[in-house]
């Protein structure tokens, strides 16, 4: 029951807020940006309100790096995809290239998504178990109102790292079965069509990995459609 109301009151405060941009626009966003508020809200709660992913990073000019709550990051050119692709294809057969790179996603995401959560920076900790555990899949199937919101937590998760990273547009099925992500504007789709066959096998592992570290068990995600085959966006299916 705790968690059941828990879940309604945070789904309450995400749709006032996107039911109230102005709101967002000119007071919270403000607010957020101030720097004794800034330096104690949570990644999360800042996107909620208003902030933008390179808002929130920070630069340690120092030591050459930079991060979003905690999580450091390295910026590429869109082209270093076609150049993993061209690269690997000229040293391993079709086969093999493709579950490398879906392991470099896999690996890469499951990483990133884990160090975020356990960080403590991105969300507090009562907040964590809702949106990470081994029955989140199956939950959110019988439970419209933990999709809701699982739906718009993750929603949020991915506009900051992958909208705001150059990646693409997530949205998730999460009560179709097996569940799906649909990927708009795929940069790997892009770099790589037109082809017969789905190319996006980086993304196809990112995808794993993500919903890997939120339910605690290794999922694995393949591309059905793909944008550079003619499709209008990529879509992949989860499953275990």
């Amino acid at each position: 029951m705790f968690k059941k109301t828990q879940v309604k009151a945070l789904l309450s405060g995400m749709e006032f807020l996107e039911g109230h941009p102005w709101l967002v626009r000119f007071l919270l966003r403000p607010i957020s940006r101030m720097p004794f508020i800034s330096s104690r809200l949570m990644v999360l709660f800042k996107g909620f309100m208003g902030n933008t992913a390179f808002e929130m990073h920070y630069v340690d000019l120092e030591r050459g790096r930079i991060g979003i709550g905690g999580v450091e990051e390295i910026l590429f050119g869109s082209k270093v995809i076609e150049q993993l692709h061209k690269v690997l294809e000229t040293r391993l057969p079709e086969e093999e290239k493709n579950a490398a790179l879906y392991e470099l996603g896999y690996n890469l995401c499951r990483w990133e998504v884990s160090t975020a959560l356990d960080g403590g920076q991105w969300a507090p900790g009562v907040l964590v178990p809702l949106i990470r555990n081994s029955t989140i899949l199956g939950d959110m199937r019988s439970d419209p109102l933990l999709a809701r919101f699982f739906v718009k937590t993750m929603g949020m998760v991915s506009r900051l790292i992958t909208d705001e990273g150059g990646w693409g547009h997530l949205d998730f099925e999460v009560q179709a079965k097996p569940m799906r992500v649909i990927l708009t504007n795929s940069q790997e789709a892009a770099w790589l069509g037109p082809a017969d066959r789905p190319v996006c096998h980086l993304y196809a592992g990112i995808v794993a990995g993500y919903a890997s570290a939120i339910s605690g068990e290794e999922l694995r995600a393949r591309e059905v459609e793909c944008r550079a085959m003619g499709a209008t966006r990529c879509v992949f299916e989860i499953d275990r």
